[in-house]
């Protein structure tokens, strides 16, 4: 059966205890009209003085639904059917949050008009391909009883992870009786590590189907159904690399130098290269076996630059 989600019925923060907004039988089908994050917060075409960001009502999470059968210690399978983006998007760099708070506290906000086919123009002459997705998808917890929707958790929440495009099934444990799934977060295009805090956010319709499976998994996993990358990788890709004992210090070096190369040879602003390096780099751990020094690795296709 197919079902179509009242898309004014949203939540802020998850919660165990709200009534469901759907009940649907295992391997139903539901259509979402879905909010960006930040609705009513942020208009096309704006500037960060011009927003209002609210954490508390950033996100609008649509859910929970019921699917009947659903048991803690089940499994929650979702196909990702279909997903559509809105006609725009945005992103941002905010105070204390990203990768490189110190390096950029100034405040921005940029938006991207998504109506031009099959790539966005993420920074000036460079386009980047759309890969819609959803940043959060989630069983409710059964502890805690609340949660902040910012950070993941142990039903998966908001995992922004890019890899969960149409084809793609996720698989999450189950919690609570019923599952509580929840959904939302559009995202039209995302690298892996979101470093400067954002990817860019948009409205989307989305497909999905969700059915039971009685079996118990530690955490979320995904399979998906082609490439991991939109992009063409033909021409290569810039790389670099953070040398370090710390994970995260040496994520901070690998995008630092990305940023510098960015700026040095294509002419990039450094504020620019952060946000691009947020819609389209991926932090990969190049290794993280050698006498606790690690290499953290960041990568950016060479086909999307001028």
């Amino acid at each position: 059966m197919e079902h179509r989600i009242d898309p004014e019925r949203v939540h802020h923060e998850w919660d165990n205890r709200l009534e469901p907004i759907l009940r649907v039988a295992s391997g139903d089908t539901i259509h979402y009209e879905l909010r960006m994050a930040g609705h009513d917060q942020v208009a096309e075409g704006a500037s960060y003085e011009e927003t209002a960001l609210d954490f508390a009502t950033l996100y609008h999470l649509s859910g929970p639904v019921w699917v009947e059968g659903a048991r803690p210690g089940d499994t929650l399978r979702i196909e990702i059917v279909a997903l559509r983006t809105g006609d725009w998007g945005w992103a941002s760099i905010l105070p204390e949050l990203g990768l490189l708070p110190d390096d950029f506290p100034i405040p921005y906000v940029t938006t991207f008009d998504l109506r031009g086919g099959d790539t966005l123009q993420a920074a000036p002459g460079i386009r980047v391909p759309i890969a819609p997705f959803l940043g959060t998808m989630g069983t409710h917890p059964d502890d805690p009883v609340t949660a902040a929707a910012f950070p993941p958790h142990k039903g998966g929440g908001n995992m922004d992870t890019r890899h969960l495009t149409a084809g793609t099934t996720l698989y999450l444990p189950i919690w609570c009786e019923g599952a509580l799934f929840s959904c939302g977060d559009p995202h039209a295009a995302q690298g892996d590590g979101e470093v400067c805090v954002t990817a860019v956010e948009c409205d989307m319709t989305a497909t999905l189907r969700l059915t039971v499976e009685q079996r118990s998994i530690p955490g979320p996993y995904f399979q998906t159904s082609g490439p991991l990358l939109a992009v063409d990788e033909s021409a290569g890709h810039l790389g670099t690399m953070g040398l370090h004992a710390d994970l995260m210090e040496g994520a901070r070096i690998a995008v630092r130098a990305a940023i510098d190369r960015l700026e040095a040879d294509h002419g990039l602003s450094r504020r620019d290269a952060y946000v691009l390096c947020s819609l389209a780099g991926d932090l990969k751990i190049f290794e993280i076996v050698d006498s606790g020094v690690w290499n953290v690795g960041f990568m950016l296709p060479r086909s999307i630059l001028p």
